[in-house]
């Protein structure tokens, strides 16, 4: 499946289509799913659309919510491997939705970056679920906090990308390909999968998926919400290129004690 959008912005509307698509490649008869995102493979939120809305905190939080509805979809598709394929760089919840698969395989060269703190957010995307179970909490904690890019190379060493590919932008299709032949090649897809829906099903039973979304869109309804970290003028510092400047009243909400209802998953 692929699926390329524009400086791997990801708008409401975007995540939808996509978790659509995700929905009715998950349902047809095969063993491997490849994600191979465009030129960048994802950053997460679509910080334009959020902008330039008349209501910009309550389009902020649709986008959270419906980037996470995609990630849990490809998190719990345990009728086939799921196998995020990077042939750009990802940021911030575009590196989570990634790591929601099973396999990730990125082209040589690549720039992750695994954090959200930058923009003034904790960040979702079930990012507490998939980042520690892949680079363990201690790392997780480190490239959230520390705010700094690894290559693909590095994310191999700490357990973020499955298998490095040539630098080369046009080989890396057949590499893909290859790569999901060989997972799903002599029996290999069924063990694995086998071995995917145990892992899962003691995940859920040890801490529901759920209690993830929960937690961090609470932490989130601060950030989007009240402002707590300047995420309004960060957002926009960021859009038009202009320096971040102090803090004002203008630019900085008072905190609102309310917290908003959390969308159900279906």
């Amino acid at each position: 499946m692929d699926f390329a959008f524009h400086n791997g912005a990801m708008s409401t509307s975007q995540c939808r289509r996509l978790a659509a698509a995700v929905r009715y490649a998950a349902a047809q008869d095969t063993a491997v799913l490849v994600l191979a995102g465009g030129e960048v493979f994802s950053n997460g939120l679509h910080l334009g659309v959020i902008d330039a809305h008349p209501d910009p905190a309550a389009e902020a939080w649709r986008n959270i919510t419906a980037i996470d509805d995609l990630c849990r979809q490809i998190i719990a598709c345990t009728g086939q491997l799921v196998v995020s394929a990077l042939v750009g760089d990802a940021g911030a919840g575009g590196v989570m939705l990634a790591l929601g698969a099973d396999k990730v395989i990125a082209r040589d060269g690549v720039l992750l970056n695994p954090h959200y703190r930058k923009m003034g957010l904790y960040g979702s995307e079930y990012w507490t679920y998939v980042l520690p179970r892949r680079a363990g909490e201690a790392e997780a904690d480190r490239l959230t906090t520390d705010c700094g890019p690894i290559t693909a190379a590095e994310a191999a060493e700490i357990g973020l990308v499955d298998r490095l590919a040539a630098p080369d932008r046009t080989a890396f299709p057949a590499a893909v390909l290859d790569y999901a032949t060989e997972l799903a090649a002599d029996g290999r897809a069924d063990a694995l999968l086998r071995r995917k829906r145990e892992t899962r099903e003691a995940d859920e039973h040890r801490r529901p998926l759920e209690t993830y979304r929960i937690r961090e869109l609470a932490e989130m309804s601060h950030d989007i919400f009240d402002d707590r970290h300047g995420f309004a003028r960060t957002r926009r510092a960021f859009l038009t290129g202009r320096p971040l400047g102090p803090a004002t009243p203008e630019t900085l909400r008072l905190p609102d004690p309310r917290l908003p209802e959390l969308t159900p998953v279906n």
